[in-house]
């Protein structure tokens, strides 16, 4: 497991000092998981192939700000390429599917994301979507909307009907749950 973290931490420093070789490599290792995150965000192909494009430009010219005492380098990648998506369908002012179809293809007992047979990433990918299938409705509907489509908490309680501080509050405490889970 930690073979993982390992290597990508040590590729995304070695990115950071501008190794290409390295950038290659971090390429061949992360692409298969980051495409198959961007197309279950964008549910195209081609628009998929694009935004993994100008992620990974993104994940270059952004490698010196990444500090490894602090930051784990899978993490942020997959934070620069989720961010990168979004703001490419706000860019095309794509609408996000409505509540009850925005995470209905997402199995929650087990990763439904397999870019690779048997890896560290599957694993904390399946511990991901257990750990959400374990939370209240509320709390994984304002996860699910705030963290994989976009959603502001403003929006979040408009779509929801709710009070601004009850969507913070279910954020808050799905949050919780999810990290309380993951560190067991």
């Amino acid at each position: 497991m930690r073979i993982y973290h390992e290597l990508y931490q040590d590729l995304f420093v070695r990115c950071a000092k501008r190794d290409k070789h390295a950038f290659q490599q971090l390429y061949h290792h992360c692409s298969p998981m980051l495409y198959s995150i961007v197309l279950h965000i964008v549910k195209q192909k081609e628009l998929a192939e694009d935004i993994l494009q100008e992620a990974f430009l993104k994940i270059w010219h952004s490698a010196k700000l990444f500090r490894p005492e602090k930051d784990k380098a899978i993490t942020w990648i997959i934070t620069l390429t989720r961010n990168k998506t979004l703001d490419k369908l706000r860019s095309l002012k794509s609408q996000p599917q409505e509540i009850e179809t925005a995470y209905e293809g997402i199995d929650f007992s087990t990763s439904s994301l397999q870019p690779y047979d048997n890896t560290q990433l599957n694993e904390e990918i399946s511990s991901l979507m257990r750990c959400l299938g374990n939370l209240k409705t509320k709390q994984r509907e304002c996860i699910v909307l705030a963290y994989y489509y976009g959603y502001t908490h403003t929006e979040l309680a408009i779509k929801l009907d709710q009070l601004l501080r009850m969507v913070k509050t279910w954020l808050n405490r799905g949050q919780t749950k999810i990290q309380q889970a993951l560190q067991q």
